[in-house]
């Protein structure tokens, strides 16, 4: 308990400079400083019911600053800037936040040594769960004290769900069980074939290395670092193995979920079906802490991968015509349809993945991933885009490989691998839209999408990221709440800005403003009715949420998150019943 002491100090002091005013409305949550927050004894108090898992939050970078505390360390300063960009600097410990605009520089390793390293939005207090009672007791501390609760995974979280201002937090990270079930067993479900069990700290990386090493696969996402069982599979969940096994979230055989009163179930598409389905796609941290979930795996085995890049002129020793270069990015788009396989005389399949990044003077298709095929096939899929690059006289590089298995397809993935970790992106400022087959069959349609990209990426301050993720219709999956968009998806395009953790922060906020105010709403104008990816948004997003992210399925989500969670303690940006709750000027969240 004494090292908890000590760090409740540090948190009450730098609390009470980020503070200023108490504000106590029935409404609101509760800030430090204010007159409802709990005493020194009421978190002891918890603290004593979770048997010492209580930690008090003081941010890493406090090793660079002198106030409040007088701890800065030179070395550790210098250590920490250096990898101040890796997920490994964030996801296994607590309360710290992945994302750069959370941070909002409140305490971070760039700025002057003698500016106050203040909590912001950091949360105040996190819970080491390890147990179902764990959680219980949070909700209940929670709801008693009018404290605002979040849920960390691994705070891979672009829409802040996972930390707040003042908030006690649900910190997932040391639930590492990792189950293989040869033979899954239900009898209420059809499907008899392997499972995996993951406990909701298991990272993407792990569990992929996991299953891997056990001779199989199982859908997790792209960037290593995000939680399988967590936001990433809850909102749905894009893979490179999309193709051939569908979305994440279609994959799921179990939850096991704490809800907000307390009640600890599993739920399944025959068990607590209401639950299962909201939880499987209508986003994560809302209507329930998830524990665990027991998902499909499947036989691992040979993996086509390949990579091909042209850029414009002066960019490199065969830079193309400008004019020809944006003709060869247009005609990637209108090849989708055959990439997958839904162009008549083409050969294709809806197994095929391709990660593609657009800047102003260069194309890479980083990841062309073919899970169960040859290079032959890739090759052959890819042939006739390759001869109208040719027609364009276009100069291109393009190579194949053939790995023995996905983690090695991975692993040599260019901007992916090497697991466990992976690249985290640094990317801080991105929106996303979703291209579905019937868009880019139309040229005209994706002539007018080019256009605005070219816009975009012309003075670098933006690229674009998309990836050929069909098939997702095509394995047979329990009803769930994933947004119908993707059930007929192309392409899912991301603009995206690097954020500069040593300019100021009104530099990088002016980038968002204009990717929020100009070049989302110019995306959309071009695609109207296909929608966003509610994992995959900037938190400034000025769209029709409801409808861009979750669709027809919007009202249903909004009725199981009454049902489970009638004191809305569980809240996020853009999640379901959202919209009932603001966060003030002073970072409160109140009920509106």
């Amino acid at each position: 308990m004494a090292s908890l002491a000590r760090a409740l100090a540090a948190v009450s002091l730098a609390a009470s400079i980020g503070s200023a005013d108490a504000y106590t409305a029935s409404n609101c949550k509760n800030l430090p400083g204010d007159a409802g927050w709990p005493s020194a004894s009421a978190w002891s108090k918890l603290n004593a019911t979770l048997k010492g898992q209580l930690i008090a939050t003081v941010p890493q970078a406090h090793v660079c600053h002198t106030l409040p505390s007088n701890s800065f360390n030179a070395n550790a300063c210098d250590e920490l800037q250096s990898t101040w960009t890796q997920a490994e600097t964030y996801v296994p410990k607590p309360a710290e936040i992945l994302n750069a605009y959370f941070q909002n520089q409140s305490c971070d390793p760039f700025t002057p040594i003698s500016r106050s390293c203040e909590l912001g939005n950091y949360a105040s207090y996190s819970i080491n769960v390890t147990t179902a009672q764990h959680v219980a007791a949070g909700f209940d501390f929670a709801r008693q004290n009018n404290v605002r609760l979040v849920v960390k995974t691994t705070g891979h979280d672009f829409m802040g769900k996972s930390t707040g201002k003042g908030a006690l937090s649900l910190w997932m990270a040391n639930l590492k069980e990792k189950t293989i079930i040869r033979s899954y067993s239900n009898p209420n479900s059809t499907y008899k074939g392997p499972a995996i069990k993951l406990g909701s700290g298991v990272i993407a990386g792990e569990a992929d290395e996991f299953v891997g090493a056990n001779g199989y696969r199982v859908v997790t996402g792209e960037c290593a670092s995000t939680g399988p069982v967590g936001g990433y599979t809850q909102g749905g969940g894009h893979s490179l193995l999309g193709g051939a096994y569908g979305m994440a979230a279609d994959n799921v055989l179990e939850w096991e979920v704490v809800t907000p009163q307390g009640d600890h179930v599993i739920a399944t598409p025959s068990s607590n079906s209401d639950l299962y389905w909201a939880i499987s796609g209508g986003g994560g941290g809302t209507y329930g802490v998830v524990l665990s979930m027991t998902t499909k795996i499947y036989p691992d085995g040979k993996v086509a991968t390949g990579s091909l890049s042209f850029t414009l002129a002066g960019s490199g020793s065969a830079g193309n015509d400008e004019t020809a270069f944006w003709q060869g990015v247009n005609l990637w788009f209108q090849s989708v349809p055959g990439f997958l396989g839904l162009k008549q005389g083409t050969v294709g399949s809806e197994n095929a993945t391709m990660l593609s990044q657009i800047t102003n003077s260069s194309f890479d298709l980083l990841g062309i991933t073919f899970p169960d095929q040859t290079v032959t096939q890739l090759q052959n899929t890819l042939a006739p885009y390759l001869d109208g690059l040719k027609a364009l006289d276009i100069n291109y590089t393009f190579s194949t490989t053939q790995q023995p298995s996905y983690v090695q397809s991975f692993n040599q993935t260019r901007g992916l691998g090497p697991l466990p970790w992976g690249v985290i992106p640094t990317t801080e400022v991105w929106a996303s839209r979703l291209v579905p087959v019937s868009f880019v069959e139309n040229t005209t349609a994706v002539a007018s999408l080019v256009d605005v990209y070219r816009s975009a990426v012309q003075d670098n301050a933006f690229s674009v990221g998309c990836n050929v993720l069909g098939g997702f219709n095509a394995p047979a999956h329990p009803d769930n709440s994933v947004f119908p968009g993707w059930r007929d998806l192309a392409v899912i395009c991301n603009v995206l800005h690097q954020w500069d953790f040593t300019a100021p922060l009104d530099t990088n906020l002016s980038f968002k403003r204009r990717l929020v105010s100009d070049v989302q709403p110019a995306v959309e104008a071009v695609t109207p009715g296909t929608g966003v990816y509610l994992n995959e948004m900037d938190p400034w997003y000025e769209g029709d949420w409801k409808t861009e992210m979750y669709g027809v399925n919007y009202d249903k989500l909004l009725s199981i998150k009454h049902k489970y969670d009638p004191d809305s303690l569980l809240w996020g940006l853009f999640a379901v019943g959202g919209d009932e709750s603001t966060l003030d000027a002073n970072g409160r969240l109140c009920r509106v």
